[in-house]
């Protein structure tokens, strides 16, 4: 019986399931409780499978079973090419059973107060604990309390965080006693606590009662919801060496069918593919199921015909215009609710779920246009309806970078109740052949002060020397005296070149001298043509090699240091990794511009307070405080905000006569940085020449 040798997660998935239990199991989990109806696919995938398979077309058996065999198969068993399209296409990113474990420890840790409850994690492995779980004393925290505490996961796909019947990564099936989820570990407190059958399935089938979790995709809401009826099935055979009842068991996928839900989570409401559909609520049309579900006792035999058929059914079903909220039940209240209902409380204990847990998507793709975030949207509403909220996103609202809205990102900053447990810079190491430039576990608790995070860095030791530097910064940051490119006069450009306005963007209003100008504009020469001629530094094409080009100086606007010395340097740089080396900054005289590809450091009157500029930024104090904010290769002035600006003439507090090395031991002895900060730095910052 369940996941074993013989039924790991592979093709036969499906088929597997359907034959060790009886076919008005599967029937049940197939349910919309919002629709009446079956859930449906949701999206194009299955469409050249034909008739049936269209993406508001509903899942029966016949669709799944028999000739139609081996359709939904968990990821795992999934070729890597249609693996790979799912994941740039439906922003799905599968989460790897050891950071489920991860953060479902963290999560156990906030309820004991202690670290190691269920498991001692081992690098990517883990190892269980042989001793039964000891609960604390605190009031509200005892194992009744922790068995019926609401979590859920959101976006849940095959429900990892929900239950582990086998690894996401390798597909391999995990032994009862070794799994990690949520209601994994609410079941072995059940088995730990109850001395009976009969204790143990009331209990059990609390702890189902208090798991949750949504998915739009309908494959996987179908595999989420079989891995957590076979979870509850094999955790009672463990115990007691049998399955369910006929009774039991149809209880339980009733309860199954009921808190994993299909949900469009931006919206609240069911998927659908009408484009111009408007939400409406389901509940006015909801008729109660007689006999009334949770009035039935558990041995009582539940006729899911009479329980279901028409279970929220409404003249909306009808309509191309109009899709209802999802509905979800209150085991407490014996009713249906509106998840959506649950949004906007302003107390904590309003909220329905004590944890809310999960890997959101993160981006919306569009066919012709950027990657748009979404996993912002759904980290707000996690606030508004858990207490407990831990997520594993992308991590670029760290560094207030990314195209998440720069006022969200400072609000995120500004959280008292936020805190990052986890950053990875590199997120192939957790997400193997994806490249989303970062990803980071966050926790957000509603009854704790943990923040705000501010400005963030994962290195203890780069905190504290920001927070020294910082005190010291009333000279100001050296992004004060920086400069972008240089831009044209456009009305004196048209006048002797009136084609150029066809070659420059924004319909002939763009100023700015653009990585592009030198291959497109005929203003631009190889060799001097005037005494008033200067150069501009910028990238020629093919190859994105530097290269200085000759310009009347009538074309061109003075970006304030046109006519001085400064430090030029490239606006992209890199790969983001702390302490790497800048890509060949440079002194540029006077009378050299540059273009969108360069920024420049400095007006210097003298060639002498140019140089003592570039051993500045070449000093590893002055790149290791660079990256706090640098994570990718961009290098805009705003990513030099933690930068110290100096005094470079030869009134300045440091001897910038020295060798770039000294001026480091200057410059530590400056913001009085221990042994142990400028031990960080030596070792993580690489000298440049």
């Amino acid at each position: 019986m369940g996941l074993d040798g013989r039924h790991t997660a592979g093709s036969g998935f499906i088929e597997s399931f359907d034959s060790r239990y009886p076919t008005r199991v599967l029937e049940t989990l197939l349910k919309d409780r919002t629709t009446g109806h079956n859930i449906i696919w949701a999206d194009s995938e299955y469409e050249a499978l034909g008739d049936g398979y269209m993406g508001d077309d509903e899942i029966t058996v016949d669709k799944i079973t028999g000739l139609s065999s081996g359709i939904i198969k968990p990821r795992i068993a999934k070729e890597q090419e249609h693996r790979s399209q799912r994941t740039r296409t439906r922003a799905e990113v599968f989460t790897p059973s050891w950071l489920c474990n991860r953060m479902d420890n963290d999560i156990d840790t906030t309820w004991f107060g202690t670290r190691d409850v269920f498991n001692v994690e081992d690098g990517q492995e883990w190892i269980t604990t042989s001793e039964p779980i000891t609960f604390p004393r605190a009031k509200g925290h005892g194992w009744h309390a922790y068995v019926e505490s609401s979590r859920m996961e959101i976006t849940c796909g095959e429900a990892p965080f929900v239950c582990s019947r086998y690894d996401t990564v390798f597909g391999n099936p995990l032994p009862v006693g070794d799994r990690i989820g949520f209601l994994d570990r609410k079941l072995r407190v059940v088995t730990e606590k109850t001395k009976t059958r009969k204790e143990w399935v009331r209990r059990a089938l609390m702890a189902l009662k208090a798991s949750y979790g949504f998915e739009y995709q309908g494959d996987n809401l179908l595999l989420a919801r079989i891995n957590v009826f076979e979870t509850f099935c094999e955790h009672l055979f463990e115990r007691w060496g049998a399955g369910l009842t006929d009774e039991e068991m149809d209880q339980a996928a009733w309860i199954v069918s009921w808190n994993f839900w299909q949900m469009n989570g931006l919206t609240c409401a069911v998927p659908t593919n009408k484009m111009d559909a408007t939400v409406q609520s389901a509940l006015p049309s909801y008729e109660e199921p007689a006999p009334e579900p949770m009035q039935l006792s558990l041995f009582d035999l539940l006729d899911d015909s009479s329980l279901d058929e028409t279970a929220g059914e409404t003249e909306a079903d009808a309509s191309e215009e109009t899709v209802p909220l999802c509905l979800i039940y209150d085991w407490q209240e014996n009713k249906p609710f509106e998840f959506a209902s649950l949004k906007g409380k302003a107390c904590p204990m309003d909220k329905k779920f004590y944890t809310v847990i999960g890997n959101p998507p993160y981006q919306e793709t569009v066919e012709g246009t950027s990657d748009k975030p979404i996993y912002n949207y759904f980290m707000d509403e996690s606030y508004e309806v858990g207490e407990h909220v831990e997520l594993i996103t992308p991590s670029r609202f760290l560094f207030n970078a990314g195209k998440t809205p720069k006022a969200w990102n400072r609000k995120m900053l500004a959280d008292p109740h936020l805190e990052v447990l986890r950053y990875e810079q590199d997120s192939s190491r957790i997400f193997p052949n994806t490249d989303i430039r970062g990803v980071c576990v966050t926790l957000r608790d509603d009854y704790r002060t943990l923040g705000p995070i501010e400005v963030f860095t994962p290195f203890e030791e780069l905190r504290s020397i920001r927070q020294k530097v910082s005190s010291s910064l009333y000279e100001g940051c050296i992004s004060d005296s920086m400069f972008l490119q240089n831009r044209f006069n456009l009305d004196v450009l048209y006048k002797d070149f009136p084609e150029a306005r066809n070659c420059i963007s924004s319909d002939g209003r763009e100023r700015r001298i653009v990585t592009s100008s030198f291959n497109k504009l005929a203003c631009f020469s190889d060799e001097r043509q005037s005494d008033e001629a200067i150069r501009i530094l910028g990238l020629t094409q093919p190859g994105n090699k530097r290269a200085l080009k000759w310009i009347h100086r009538k074309y061109v606007e003075d970006n304030g240091n046109l006519d001085k010395y400064k430090v030029v340097l490239p606006m992209a740089n890199g790969s983001g990794a702390l302490g790497e080396v800048l890509s060949a900054p440079l002194i540029g005289e006077p009378l050299i511009g540059y273009t969108q590809s360069f920024l420049g450091i400095g007006a210097c009157s003298s060639r002498v307070e140019a140089e003592a500029i570039l051993k500045y930024v070449k000093s590893k104090f002055a790149r290791v405080l660079l990256g706090i904010l640098k994570i990718t290769q961009d290098n805009p002035p705003e990513k030099w905000r933690y930068v110290p600006l100096q005094d470079f003439t030869s009134a300045s507090d440091i001897d910038w006569s020295k060798p770039i090395p000294e001026i480091d031991q200057q410059l530590y002895a400056k913001y009085g940085l221990d042994d142990n900060e400028i031990d960080f730095i030596e070792s993580h910052v690489k000298e440049m020449d």
